[in-house]
């Protein structure tokens, strides 16, 4: 375990924006993050990616003297909302994502306990609201705290359901086909078809969690965006 002490006093400064977990503050050119059960994962995680120079997601540095993870801290925006990204955003996007698939899916032998559907190494909240922006573009994805093992389909349904905002009745249907279409392209290896079912689970698996938390706004969203998304994009 390396621990890290600072040699001079750094003003720590909470983050704020896109979906921050609690406790996590810029400190210099850090970030630092609460442990949590599955902080030994994300640290291997992050380790690999770095290995495999992925170039799209902090690095693992060390932990501090209050036992927090050390992290790169990446200059850019990161979205508080959801909101309707352009062509050329959602192509880097699933690209990104594509490649951090095909990264992770080359950890996957290396697990102790494999079981069977295991395909690549899942972020599990891909929205836009977890990656770095600069000028429009994403450049980065961050917050690795439930990634895990899994298969590449459930990560990519979830990512194209935020991605654009299925549901968002401001976006005409005609474009979100178009888009639905063109972020499926760009990430590769699937078609629309083959998606469509990982959208409908995730949004099903978020109401779920929403309903079992208490959370009854959050799961009344999921259930009005799977409706939506039935009744609009069905193939």
């Amino acid at each position: 375990m390396i621990v890290s002490k600072p040699s001079i006093e750094v003003a720590e400064v909470p983050l704020s924006g896109g979906r921050t977990t609690p406790g996590v503050v810029h400190v210099g050119d850090t970030v630092r993050r609460p442990q949590t059960a599955n902080s030994t994962f994300v640290r291997r995680l992050l380790r690999h990616l770095a290995d495999k120079r992925f170039g799209a997601s902090p690095a693992f540095l060390g932990i501090d003297e209050f036992g927090r993870d050390i992290l790169s801290f990446i200059e850019g925006d990161v979205p508080a909302d959801l909101a309707c990204h352009d062509d050329g955003a959602l192509w880097t996007a699933a690209s990104m994502i594509r490649r951090f698939h095909d990264i992770g899916a080359e950890m996957v032998p290396t697990l102790p306990h494999r079981r069977s559907g295991i395909e690549t190494i899942c972020h599990n909240d891909l929205s836009p609201c977890n990656f770095v922006f600069r000028d429009g573009t994403p450049i980065a994805i961050i917050d690795f705290d439930a990634a895990a093992p899994g298969p590449r389909l459930l990560d990519l349904g979830y990512a194209a359901w935020l991605w654009l905002d299925l549901g968002c009745l401001e976006i005409p249907v005609p474009d979100q086909r178009r888009r639905l279409a063109n972020f499926v392209k760009a990430y590769g290896m699937y078609d629309v078809e083959a998606i469509f079912p990982a959208i409908l689970e995730r949004q099903a698996m978020l109401s779920a969690e929403g309903r079992r938390t208490g959370k009854s706004a959050m799961a009344d969203w999921a259930d009005h965006c799977r409706e939506w998304t039935q009744s609009s994009l069905a193939p």
